[in-house]
């Protein structure tokens, strides 16, 4: 009798979310996303190659801060509150291609 039973098989789906940024002074191998902060190199190596089957040869990443609105004389907050993120160059064993951008009007119909 076989171990294996129907719907007792544990899938793990990703629960992360990767923006590709779109960076036309990187090299032709090289991509930027997006990425949470808690996410490491090993991380977002791991769910490209299994996710999107992308030969990964480096990661780098930077951590950028959270913006505040900045409160002026006047008792007006001036400008808006984005949260933390941080940015990873990947750099990839082929050359990448950016999927083409988004027609606009094909979005209003």
């Amino acid at each position: 009798m076989s171990s294996f039973r129907i719907g007792f098989k544990k899938i793990y789906f990703p629960n992360i979310i990767f923006s590709l940024v779109r960076t036309p002074t990187l090299p032709p191998n090289q991509v930027a996303f997006r990425v949470p902060p808690n996410i490491n190199k090993l991380d977002i190596r791991d769910y490209l190659f299994h996710v999107y089957k992308l030969k990964v040869v480096d990661v780098r990443t930077m951590n950028y801060g959270a913006k505040r609105p900045v409160k002026k004389s006047d008792g007006i907050l001036r400008g808006k509150f984005t949260s933390k993120y941080k940015k990873a160059i990947v750099t990839l064993a082929e050359d990448f291609a950016y999927p083409p951008p988004p027609d606009k009007s094909e979005m209003e119909e």
